[in-house]
């Protein structure tokens, strides 16, 4: 498959991700939803967040817009909007996973071109 068919059919999947507009929570979960790993908020074109977590960790990923209602936290935190994900080699980007594609998307890459957002992973260790 050419690469740009790829990037099509990962584009058409990513469209339904949010806007990550100022504000944005992205917290880092585990996989059952009951573990917040981190999280961070948007600001000023950036998402700072902190990793604890180890290459390859296996983790999902929850999108909270600003002024989220109860109502839509509450489906968020049911899980049918979670993306699944870890974390990549050298812990320096998070990669994400969509059952329909066989490929991993960088989410450094993809807030960069999708949404002009730098990604600033702090990983202390």
């Amino acid at each position: 498959m050419s690469a740009l068919v790829l990037w099509f059919l990962l584009g058409q999947t990513m469209a339904a991700m949010p806007e990550f507009i100022e504000g944005t929570e992205l917290r880092l979960v585990s996989p059952d939803l009951m573990t917040v790993y981190s999280s961070g908020r948007v600001s000023e074109g950036r998402l700072m967040i902190d990793l604890p977590l180890d290459a390859g960790t296996e983790i999902r990923l929850l999108v909270f817009p600003p002024n989220v209602t109860d109502g839509q936290a509450a489906a968020l935190l049911s899980g049918a909007q979670a993306v699944f994900a870890r974390v990549a080699e050298e812990r320096a980007d998070i990669l994400l996973t969509f059952p329909e594609e066989a490929e991993t998307v960088s989410l450094r890459e993809w807030l960069r071109t999708e949404r002009g957002i730098v990604l600033v992973l702090v990983t202390r260790r």
